[in-house]
């Protein structure tokens, strides 16, 4: 078979596999034009999911009459002269792949004027061919118009998901632009229904403001550092969470270098999250809107086809200088004792660690007098042997304690019950004593003393609860005397609205309303204070954060409002409601762990109290 060149449709189709992934990519790609053309107001509109239409228009430059054609022509760029330009980027866009790649897998109306032209161009493409080409008269700047998107590849339209999650793609992808560009005046319209409009006044907060709530932005602490001259600068400003206001996944981490977005992944994401090392529960994540800025040349952004992932020439101080001033703004910010500054806060927990507790986590844990933390982190570093933490005292044996992994008791301490392989009770008769730092019910048994998580207890109870109701195809749902309205950011209530039948299964029954949704119904056992941040876990799972099969979804369902009706940590309960609990707990499938998996319980064997006390060797 002979060599030949390919056609350029072809070439452009191909080079629209790695760019044009999905209706979320176009906007992305059209948003970096608009913003690299200096616009000040940007206006995206999405219908049917985006493969139907997408637009977006902004008041940029516009592009030249004797151009138009150009721009659509594969590696034509206004934004590259040289190689050595590669190396100094200080625009979004470079590779003159976006609009060639978007016209050959879409119908692209483009309509455009330069400000120094008096009447503007519209062209007409589709498949990659030019249709049609006249002059008309509009407004300075361009609006580009993409229809039946991938109409001529039909395989790549099956792979895409539901239109309402296409829809929360895109959303997420205005979202991290009007927060990168906050004073862009964005505007966000979904299916004809305003999603978001920024004020493009410049205030970071004031977009956050719009996409999480005032509740949510009045929390936020200030990042701002810079550190280095010349090619070494760097530059840190943004926002984070306290460590007290945590989301269930990484999706609210929004990472931008020189203004671009990232994923919220690798060595960025992680620094962010180390700076909260025993602030935050595991399986939390922090809310965070960053940005880093650096010399250009310091930089390489030309890494992957979605330009989302860079590398950095001076890794080490990015990344240390990031570390620094989120840490700072969280010590300086947020009234949270850590392990390193709090040798009584480390003391505590080292004990706690001791009689085999888990750590206090949330904000919960006040009556504990430390903060929150990510236990099973300071576990691995007192377990490795420091490697950091110091030492708040010599270490002991720890106690065989009766616990999965625990190490095998002697032959004098095997009396702790083992859990029942089938339905009915599985542990003795619990005589409650009194409760520890509102978090713990102390409980007697022939056995010995038994610890009980009161929050982790009560959770494998919902759950089975909820399991047993679903299993049925019965969940409790009650009705709500005045709908709740539920604030929530463009993504996530696109997500909720287009999942109602789903959540409607569950007890929930919402409508659309404002900046977010309108909630008549819930589960009969969620209390009105946890609907909110359900509702936000709720739309991380169906983004398919956690798995995205049916299977993945009634799980994330059952733990989530196991864990949103369950009592909390740091909750008194009286004896009557604490030995309610434990009776509830004995009639558990599975008592002895709560639906993530952490222990309900530990238990003291009375040889393990002698040995404790000196009694016995």
């Amino acid at each position: 078979m002979s060599i030949q060149l390919l056609d350029a449709t072809v070439a452009a189709q191909i080079a629209a596999g790695e760019v044009v992934e999905r209706p979320a990519s176009v906007v992305k790609e059209l948003v970096e034009n608009a913003l690299d053309a200096g616009a000040r107001r940007i206006s995206v509109e999405a219908r049917g999911g985006g493969l139907r239409e997408l637009k977006v228009q902004d008041d940029g430059c516009g592009i030249a009459a004797a151009e138009v054609e150009l721009a659509f022509e594969r590696h034509a760029t206004s934004k590259l002269r040289s190689a050595e330009d590669l190396w100094n980027i200080t625009t979004l866009g470079f590779r003159g792949e976006a609009l060639p790649s978007i016209a050959s897998v879409a119908q692209v109306v483009c309509i455009t004027r330069a400000a120094h032209e008096e009447l503007g161009t519209e062209l007409r493409i589709a498949g990659g061919e030019l249709q049609a080409r006249s002059a008309r008269g509009c407004s300075p700047g361009t609006s580009i118009s993409v229809r039946n998107l991938f109409y001529n590849i039909p395989v790549r339209r099956e792979y895409l998901r539901s239109e309402a999650t296409e829809l929360s793609a895109v959303s997420a992808v205005v979202q991290q632009y009007a927060l990168a560009y906050p004073e862009v005046r964005f505007t966000l319209l979904l299916e004809g229904r305003l999603a978001l409009q920024t004020s493009g006044d410049g205030d970071l907060r004031a977009v956050v403001i719009e996409l999480y709530g005032l509740e949510v932005a009045r929390q936020l602490l200030a990042v701002a550092a810079s550190y280095g001259e010349g090619e070494q600068a760097v530059q840190v400003t943004g926002l984070v969470s306290p460590p007290g206001l945590t989301r269930g996944s990484r999706g609210y981490l929004h990472l931008f270098v020189n203004r671009r977005a990232l994923q919220p992944r690798g060595a960025i994401a992680a620094v962010v999250e180390e700076a909260y090392h025993t602030m935050l529960m595991k399986g939390r994540h922090p809310l965070a809107v960053l940005d880093l800025r650096v010399h250009p040349l310091a930089v390489d952004v030309n890494v992957h086809p979605t330009k989302s992932e860079v590398k950095f020439r001076y890794a080490p101080r990015v990344l240390g200088v990031l570390g620094r001033a989120v840490r700072e703004a969280l010590l300086s910010g947020a009234d949270v004792p850590t392990w390193a500054d709090d040798d009584g806060a480390l003391q505590r927990r080292f004990e706690l660690r001791q009689l085999g507790a888990p750590a206090p986590q949330g904000p919960e844990s006040s009556a504990w007098g430390v903060g929150a933390s990510a236990w099973d982190r300071e576990h691995s570093r007192w377990d490795a042997g420091g490697s950091g933490a110091v030492e708040p005292a010599p270490r002991e044996p720890l106690p065989p304690w009766v616990m999965p992994g625990a190490p095998e008791p002697d032959a004098s301490e095997r009396a702790a019950p083992a859990e029942a392989p089938q339905p009915g009770p599985a542990l003795p008769p619990l005589r409650v004593v009194g409760q520890v730092g509102l978090t713990y019910i102390v409980a007697e048994a022939p056995e010995g003393m038994y610890l009980i998580d009161q929050h982790a207890a009560h959770e494998r109870i919902t759950y089975e609860r909820l399991m047993a109701q679903y299993a049925q195809g019965a969940v409790e749902s009650q009705g709500m005397l005045l709908p709740q309205a539920v604030p929530l950011a463009p993504a996530a209530t696109a997500l909720l609205l287009g999942n109602r039948e789903q959540l409607a299964a569950w007890g929930f029954a919402i409508d659309a309303w404002g900046d977010g949704v309108l909630v008549r119904a819930t589960p009969a056992t969620l209390p009105p204070e946890e609907l909110s941040r359900a509702l936000h876990e709720l739309a991380d799972r169906l983004a398919g954060r956690g798995g995205s099969s049916p299977l993945d979804w009634r799980e994330a369902m059952l733990i989530t409002l196991a864990c949103h009706t369950s009592v909390r940590a740091g909750q008194p309960l009286s004896l009557e409601e604490m030995r309610q609990l434990l009776r509830q707990l004995e009639q558990c499938v599975s008592p002895r762990t709560c639906p993530h998996g952490r222990p309900t319980m530990i238990l003291m064997t009375p040889a393990q109290l002698e040995r404790q006390f000196g009694r016995r060797t």
